[in-house]
C-alpha cells in the first residue's frame, strides 16, 4: 500500500479541480458467465510441467456473482472510492495428457483427476473524475487482494494444494459517454500492472441504462487475466472472460 500512496497524492494534486459536482452513490450486483483457459504449475519453473486447465483438468466455463459499491463526492484532493468483490469457485474432473509434477506430487499420464479453483478478489479503487460531463474520465489506483486456492486430487497419486494470498497494486482508468436525455451510457474501465515477470489485468466494457426510479441495468463483458511467475511458488497464465448482466441502485 505504501507504493500506492505517493502516486495517488500526486494525482490528487493534479486533479484538485476535477471532481464530481454532487455526491453520488452506486451499489449493485452482476452475474458473470465466463470461459476459463490457461495453464498452471506449482513449485517448479520447468514449463514441461504446465497443466492445461481445459485439456488436463476439464474446465470449460463457469459463473460468478460480483458485488460492488462506489462513492463519488465534490471534495477536492480526496479521491472517490469503488469496491468490487468477485468470488470465483469452480471444480472439474479431467484426465491428464502427460506426466507432470505439481508441488511435491507426481501425477501420471492418463490419470483421472478432480480439482477445484477458488479465486476471491477484493478491489479497492481510489480515483479522481478528471472529466465529469457527457464524456467521463476517471484515473486512479487499485489495490487488488487475491486470495486463491488450487487443489488437484489424482486417483492414484493423491492430493496437492497451492494457496496464494497477495495484495497487487494496479493502475486504474475508466472512460464513458452518456447519451443525453436517454438514460443510456457506454463505458469501459480496467486495472493493470506488470512487474518481475508477472502481470495482472482486469478489464470491463459495458452498456448501461439508468431508469427514472434510481434503478439501473447494465450488460457487458469482463476479462480477468493472471500471469504469475513464481508468486508464492505459483506459476500460471490463466484467463477468465465472458459476458455479464446486472442491476444497480444509483442515489
Amino acid at each position: 500500500m505504501r507504493r500506492l500512496l505517493f502516486p495517488l497524492v500526486s494525482l490528487g494534486v493534479f486533479a484538485a479541480g476535477a471532481h464530481a459536482d454532487v455526491i453520488g452513490v452506486w451499489a449493485g450486483a452482476n452475474y458473470w458467465n465466463y470461459d476459463i483457459s490457461g495453464t498452471a504449475r506449482y513449485k517448479t519453473s520447468n514449463s514441461a510441467n504446465d497443466i492445461d486447465v481445459n485439456d488436463d483438468l476439464g474446465y470449460n466455463d463457469g459463473s460468478s456473482n460480483v458485488i460492488y459499491a462506489a462513492l463519488e463526492h465534490p471534495v477536492p484532493i480526496i479521491p472517490n472510492v469503488r469496491l468490487v468483490y468477485t468470488d470465483i469457485d469452480e471444480n472439474a474432473n479431467g484426465q491428464l495428457t502427460k506426466t507432470v509434477v505439481y508441488g511435491d506430487t507426481t501425477y501420471l499420464a492418463n490419470e483421472q483427476v478432480s480439482s477445484l479453483v477458488e479465486l476471491k478478489q477484493t478491489d479497492i479503487t481510489l480515483y479522481y473524475s478528471v472529466l465529469d460531463n457527457v464524456v467521463n474520465l476517471d484515473l486512479g489506483l487499485t489495490a487488488k487482494y487475491i486470495d486463491s486456492k488450487a487443489r488437484i486430487t489424482g486417483q492414484v497419486s493423491g492430493t496437492e494444494e497451492a494457496d496464494l494470498s497477495v495484495w497487487v497494486p494496479m493502475i486504474y482508468a475508466g472512460v464513458g459517454v452518456d447519451l443525453p436525455l436517454t438514460g443510456l451510457s457506454v463505458s469501459a474501465d480496467g486495472s493493470a500492472i506488470g512487474y518481475s515477470g508477472s502481470s495482472f489485468y482486469d478489464f470491463t466494457v459495458r452498456a448501461s441504462y439508468q431508469t427514472p426510479w434510481l434503478v439501473g441495468l447494465d450488460v457487458g463483458y469482463r476479462q480477468v487475466s493472471l500471469d504469475l511467475d513464481d508468486v508464492d511458488d505459483s506459476f500460471a497464465n490463466v484467463d477468465f472472460s465472458g459476458p455479464y448482466a446486472g442491476a444497480y441502485l444509483h442515489f
